[in-house]
């Protein structure tokens, strides 16, 4: 795994991203126990009592109750739509994050992610396509 990125990597590399917004109404759950997850790269993550499980599909991912708060609204019954945008950009070579949730790591063409309450994560290619459009 590689060594995560420091604060002034981060930093440095995000001042080339650009900003995008997510184009996904998800479903979403409140942590009901202190639990770990597997990201599709293999990180184990944790989640905790309050925090909430984003759904979309088959896909499940955790988000803390403070960024969950500060990011997300519903929309109809059931749905979630993240409001804030991200600044992003994709890397060409193997990454690791601190996160919010534990140490997430990122492959070549994955996308660095940052939101505007300052936590960073990967996204894989595909993912990142299919939920995230350029903000106008």
């Amino acid at each position: 795994m590689p060594k995560p990125l420091s604060p002034e990597e981060l930093d440095e590399l995000l001042a080339g991203g650009k900003t995008y917004g997510s184009v996904l109404v998800v479903r979403a759950v409140q942590v009901a126990e202190d639990s770990s997850w597997t990201t599709e790269q293999g990180d184990e993550l944790n989640a905790h009592a309050g925090d909430w499980w984003v759904i979309d599909g088959d896909d499940r991912w955790s988000v803390t109750a403070g960024v969950f708060a500060a990011t997300y609204e519903p929309v109809g019954a059931e749905g979630f739509r993240k409001t804030a945008t991200v600044t992003a950009i994709q890397l060409d070579e193997p990454f690791a994050v601190d996160t919010l949730e534990g140490v997430a790591t990122g492959a070549p063409g994955d996308w660095l992610v940052r939101n505007q309450t300052g936590e960073c994560w990967p996204v894989p290619a595909a993912v990142f396509a299919r939920r995230y459009r350029l903000a106008a």
